[in-house]
């Protein structure tokens, strides 16, 4: 069954196609088939060939609501949707008007929603959408669906027995990100200067440095920084595996290292104001800093290699 692109996946697509990837390794990184991708950018391209995010999305959605119009059975009678109109009352669900109408409960909620937005507080929830008393949410789907559980990571990466295995992570400045990992044995810091958190920038940092191209595993949270991980694991000998939805404890050695990191760039940090410079040497100070947990060692020597070797 065909799923529509999200904006998310439309962002990716650009990302690597500027980066001269092959057809064939971008549907392998969003999970799609070739004649997927194809489809999309004959579609959704501009006329010159050029194939922006946003333009794509903006398109697909005029075409998929211009193709649904000839469809919509209120909008098409003017006397049936002046009818339901005049019967809508907080007290008289759509289901009875339906009933009367013989309508589908549904398509007089989706023409309110799609075209009569201002008759919601004749709804006798007033618009406000309801879950059934002890259902829980949905689970996310897309490209979430098929990543590596951590609870599939190896007891070298679980029991912190040998180094190279990485927590990682993003954190926030204004105009920017700081792209952060963390060897969960030595405390061993990595941090790279992104101008965004999206995927691309993180990728493009991951494959050109040269100690996370030999770490034996990654652990990511679940962010769309890390959307790219099957090329995250091409371009080098990690596995990627990622911590369940909000639960930032199951990578707490890279969340204690962030804090840290935060004593020095706290929240409002301007990207422009921080360069290569002030940054490496924060991470310097960071990594032959003695560690009580590491029992007063540093993790440069913990983890066997100084940082300045990179």
């Amino acid at each position: 069954m065909y799923k529509h692109f999200s904006l998310k996946e439309r962002f990716t697509l650009a990302v690597l196609l500027g980066q001269d990837y092959e057809l064939q390794d971008i549907a392998q990184a969003l999970g799609r088939t070739n004649s997927s991708i194809t489809r999309e950018l004959d579609r959704n391209s501009r006329p010159n060939g050029i194939y922006e995010a946003r333009h794509a999305h903006r398109l697909s959605k005029l075409r998929r609501r211009d193709s649904k119009i000839s469809s919509h059975k209120i909008e098409n009678d003017a006397e049936l949707a002046s009818r339901l109109e005049s019967r809508l009352h907080p007290l008289v669900s759509p289901e009875v008007i339906a009933h009367d109408e013989n309508v589908c409960p549904e398509t007089i909620y989706s023409w309110i929603y799609r075209s009569r937005p201002d008759l919601k507080e004749k709804l006798p929830q007033r618009g406000r959408k309801r879950r059934r008393y002890g259902s829980k949410r949905a689970k996310k789907q897309g490209w979430t669906r098929d990543v590596r559980s951590i609870s599939e990571r190896s007891a070298g990466a679980e029991n912190r027995s040998r180094v190279g295995h990485f927590e990682g992570d993003t954190i926030r400045l204004k105009g920017g990100a700081l792209l952060t990992h963390t060897d969960r044995k030595s405390r061993f810091e990595i941090v790279h200067l992104l101008p965004s958190e999206e995927a691309g920038p993180a990728h493009r940092a991951i494959k050109n440095d040269r100690m996370l191209k030999i770490a034996k595993t990654i652990t990511y949270d679940r962010g769309s920084t890390f959307s790219l991980w099957r090329m995250i694991e091409n371009d080098t000998a990690a596995k990627v595996f990622f911590a369940n939805a909000h639960h930032p404890w199951e990578r707490g050695t890279n969340e204690n290292a962030n804090q840290r990191l935060r004593r020095v760039f706290p929240k409002g940090t301007k990207y422009i104001n921080i360069n290569e410079e002030n940054l490496a040497q924060t991470v310097w100070l960071m990594n032959h800093t003695k560690r009580k947990g590491l029992n007063w060692r540093t993790p440069c020597e913990v983890y066997g290699r100084c940082c300045t070797s990179n």
